[in-house]
């Protein structure tokens, strides 16, 4: 209706500007006529011309003024249908505020918060509706989840502006089934789970009893688990299973511990009375079931290279362990050595060039494990360096008889800044007696070379962050002298038998190594330390001279003395000590020394020693036996062994982190009395 009057109005507007232009032309043609002597045809036909261009203008005007007219009505058409199928579409829409303040709901909305009528919502505000600030809403890159009436939707805003102000219309999207059938296939996610038995074949080279009935009881025992999990078990070699289960039911082994650990550990093998023991690697973790399985096997190496009796569990959010309560001997074969051998061989030859590495403050373990390795990579690679700290006082007690032999090494022995200069694309690192990165004597080296390789004994505190060429990481070993010395002699048969043979002084450095760590072959020795050892000396080392390495000044004698009169026992059976020290090696040493000497007093299973130095403190802990210290220790950063363990801690005050020790005691023997 509305339509017609405007088009009508517009007719006659027309027809009087047309009829109005005529008349004014048509005079001012008289005029023209009367006054002048242009002749009359001549004027008519202007008048005739000018009439027509006149009208003309007047259609293009008229034209223009129609089309505006029928796109206003359009859009107005076209507003009143938009504003309808939004009222009336399937998903909850509202106009708001930039505030969120609500202005207007369409039907969907309406229903969804339980509103009668507009009137019911007018004036509230979304962002508590909503329980996301409208603010988050406009400025979200993506989409928004908010969950309004129990549910959970999508959010989108899009901008609507009128009168010089911002207005915003925001569509939800449910998911709330989407949602739930994404946590119910990840929920139903398959976990894989490794498992092998530690030590029953070791135990019945020592122990007398029935493997056949150990063996199916552990299996029992596995498989009971497994199948309380809702998962499957199958053997896939002997001893070794492969167990799969739902990712709903992670949780309930993770707040159990893995007690399975617990259960197979009362499996008490022959007249001894000796618990057998389990290793776990599982994973949930990986876009695929090929990376969950690899994941999965990764995982289980590292449990193994902490020592076995444990579970390392791999997620999203990284790695956990449970588990390595016990003293474990993990398998070690003369087989694994010689195929170690073999690949660190073919490494070394061809690198383009060779640096060693221990950790800082290095000790005899660490120097005469580097010097060996040395040995072994001179057979094959004339470009070998060994990165160490030519200033520290075990380094010039321990090399100074073997440089006066073999001037070489005096080059041989770099310090960091000159490492750094031979960093090339074909380097080989190869780190001795460490595995933890952030304690090598030179992490800048470390970053810079891609190919590496690991020979050690500490139990693996940590995930690397690229994988090595090798990772020989060996806790059943006493040491890192006695890996290396037993890949030397597998070496010294081969082809180049006569280059990698030890010279005395070489030989010397190993042994002091072994001694060192296992206290004179008084602690974690094996069968394998002493061949070790029997093979250095049958190449000329001598007990009594390596021995001379650990002779102490007075300065450090007073030193130990110091620590020893300040000792304070916590929980009845652990003993601590602290000391400021100028933080100089020898003083280190001398913590060790008494953490060793603490364990001789009786009643005493645990001692902490520390030592304040300028922006750290150095902590050595030992145990005799019945505290896992290492499980202690890795709270604070630090790793080791199970009797035997160290930390640094940085820019911290010595009470700070005494009471950080305390705490990691507490949940240790707490956990181990629940």
């Amino acid at each position: 209706m509305s339509s017609n009057k405007h088009y009508d109005i517009s007719s006659f507007d027309l027809t009087l500007m047309s009829a109005g232009t005529g008349l004014v032309l048509l005079i001012v043609a008289l005029l023209a006529a009367a006054l002048t002597e242009i002749p009359v045809i001549l004027i008519a036909l202007v008048f005739i011309i000018v009439f027509l261009a006149f009208e003309v203008l007047i259609c293009y005007f008229a034209y223009l003024a129609h089309k505006k007219i029928k796109t206003e009505e359009t859009a107005k058409s076209l507003e009143h249908l938009i504003s309808e199928v939004v009222r009336e579409v399937d998903f909850p829409s509202v106009v708001t505020t930039s505030e969120g303040k609500i202005l207007w709901a369409n039907k969907k909305m309406l229903e969804l918060c339980g509103a009668a009528n507009q009137m019911a919502l007018s004036g509230k505000n979304f962002s508590v509706i909503s329980g996301v600030p409208m603010s988050e809403i406009i400025t979200a890159t993506g989409r928004k989840i908010v969950t309004v009436s129990d549910k959970k939707f999508y959010t989108y805003a899009y901008l609507m502006e009128a009168h010089d102000r911002d207005y915003w219309m925001t569509t939800l999207e449910d998911r709330s089934e989407i949602e739930a059938l994404e946590k119910k296939v990840d929920s139903e996610s398959p976990v894989f789970a490794y498992i092998t038995v530690d030590n029953l074949e070791d135990l019945t080279q020592y122990v007398k009893g029935s493997y056949r009935e150990a063996a199916a009881q552990v299996e029992e025992i596995i498989s009971e688990w497994v199948l309380s999990i809702g998962g499957l078990l199958r053997e896939y070699d002997r001893e070794k299973y492969l167990a799969v289960f739902p990712k709903n039911r992670l949780s309930d082994c993770l707040e159990s511990h893995f007690d399975i650990l617990d259960r197979v550990r009362d499996v008490h093998f022959g007249d001894g009375g000796m618990s057998v023991t389990i290793s776990m690697g599982v994973s949930n973790a990986g876009a695929d079931l090929e990376e969950r399985n690899r994941n999965a096997l990764a995982a289980l190496e590292t449990a193994l290279q902490r020592g076995g009796d444990q579970a390392a569990v791999r997620t999203e959010s990284g790695i956990e362990f449970f588990g390595g309560k016990t003293k474990i001997k993990q398998k070690r074969t003369k087989i694994r050595s010689r195929v170690i051998t073999d690949k660190l061989i073919e490494h070394i030859s061809s690198a383009g060039n060779v640096l060693i590495m221990g950790h800082r403050t290095p000790d005899f373990d660490s120097i005469g494990s580097a010097v060996g390795i040395a040995r072994l990579a001179l057979s094959y690679n004339q470009n070998v360096k060994i990165v160490m700290d030519k200033q520290n006082s075990n380094y010039k007690r321990s090399t100074e008889k073997l440089i006066e032999a073999h001037p070489e090494y005096e080059d041989i022995f770099i310090g960091t800044a000159r490492g750094l200069d031979l960093i090339r694309s074909d380097t080989l690192l190869i780190l001795s007696d460490v595995n933890n990165l952030s304690i090598v004597e030179a992490p800048e080296i470390v970053s810079g070379v891609y190919n590496r390789i690991i020979i050690d004994h500490h139990r693996k505190i940590a995930e690397f962050d690229r994988e090595p060429l090798i990772a020989y990481i060996e806790p059943s070993a006493s040491s890192a002298s006695e890996l290396v010395s037993e890949i030397i002699e597998i070496a010294a048969m081969g082809e180049a038998a006569g280059n990698a043979k030890l010279s005395r002084h070489e030989a010397n450095l190993l042994l002091s190594g072994i001694m060192l760590d296992t206290k004179n072959f008084t602690r974690t020795t094996s069968e394998r330390t002493f061949s070790a050892a029997l093979y250095l000396r049958s190449m000329g080392a001598d007990p009594e001279f390596a021995r001379t390495f650990f002779f102490a000044d007075l300065e450090s004698f007073m030193t130990e003395s110091r620590l020893g009169s300040e000792v304070r026992l916590y929980r009845e059976r652990i003993a601590i000590t602290v000391h400021e020290s100028d933080g100089s090696s020898d003083d280190r040493i001398a913590a060790s020394k008494t953490a060793d000497t603490l364990l001789t007093i009786q009643n005493i299973d645990a001692s902490f020693v520390l030592i304040r130095t300028d922006d750290s403190i150095v902590i050595s802990a030992r145990s005799n036996g019945r505290i896992n210290v290492q499980l202690i220790i890795e709270k604070l950063g630090g790793g080791g062994h199970y009797d035997s363990a160290g930390a640094q801690l940085k820019n911290a005050t010595s009470r700070e982190v005494i009471e950080k020790l305390k705490k990691a005691i507490d949940t240790y023997l707490d956990s181990e009395n629940n």
